[in-house]
């Protein structure tokens, strides 16, 4: 039986050539974690919804102007301001942000935390591992590709500039091939998580329209959001910084919020 799983197309919709990969993630580990099928649906026929700050669409869940019930598993929210009704089933959602979002839930405290992204490691297991290729990767945001910055970085050796649009397993296998990653995509952090590769975020513009949610992924390792760097450090960055420049680097935990996240996964 397949599952109706909704994850955010954008321009990906029409065009398969901007498929964001931390959006088009979610078919793929839902899949691995269900061992069936799983379909793109809109919200309103969705069974499910996972990676992605997609939560906020839960409001759409209707049938014949009802509110229908989702199946909720790693999605998160953009805004700390926002609520989300407590009728869905809520296996699991990216962090303490979105937890707290979550109205009068009879048990707040059962909702696993963490973003499924976290298994793509899981995900890439029977592939063959990349060699480290290059000291940094970067991954802008596609809102930052165009950035002065990363067309500055682009020329540093031992660099690479990851493209969110690239095929989701290019990207994995791309960012394995790194030694550091700094990145203004949130998950492009997070897939550098999932594969132990010291990362920061950096703010390339403020096109992004949510900080929240990268506070949120953060909180479910009970840690602050590192703050995040700034363009010029691309501007002066050398490589054999890269290690000060990325800072302290630990996600306590990280094994617990996979396991959990598995635990967690729904049985619909």
């Amino acid at each position: 039986m397949t599952i109706e799983l909704y994850w955010f197309r954008g321009e990906g919709k029409k065009n398969p050539q901007r498929c964001n990969f931390g959006d088009y993630l979610s078919p793929l580990i839902v899949e691995m974690l269900a061992r069936r099928p799983v379909r793109f649906s809109p919200i309103e026929e969705a069974d499910m919804i996972a990676i992605g700050t997609i939560l906020v669409r839960e409001r759409k869940a209707r049938r014949f102007l009802l509110p229908r019930r989702l199946h909720v598993w790693g999605s998160g929210t953009d805004s700390v301001e926002r609520t989300f009704s407590a009728r869905h089933h809520y296996h699991a959602v990216r962090g303490c942000l979105t937890r707290d979002c979550i109205e009068d839930h009879p048990d707040k405290a059962g909702i696993a935390l963490g973003d499924p992204g976290l298994l793509a490691a899981e995900w890439w297991e029977g592939r063959p591992i990349p060699d480290k290729k290059f000291t940094l990767g970067i991954v802008p945001h596609y809102v930052d590709q165009s950035s002065e910055a990363v067309r500055h970085a682009s020329n540093l050796p031992g660099t690479r500039i990851i493209d969110v649009f690239w095929p989701v397993e290019e990207v994995i296998k791309a960012i394995q091939e790194c030694h550091f990653v700094i990145s203004s995509s949130m998950h492009g952090l997070i897939i550098a998580d999932a594969f132990g590769i010291p990362n920061r975020r950096i703010r390339l513009s403020d096109r992004i329209l949510s900080d929240d949610k990268f506070k949120d992924y953060y909180s479910a390792f009970s840690l602050p959001e590192p703050q995040p760097l700034v363009p010029g450090v691309l501007e002066t960055l050398r490589l054999a910084d890269l290690e000060a420049v990325i800072g302290e680097y630990h996600r306590p935990g990280l094994d617990r919020l996979k396991a959990g996240l598995i635990a967690a996964f729904p049985a619909i």
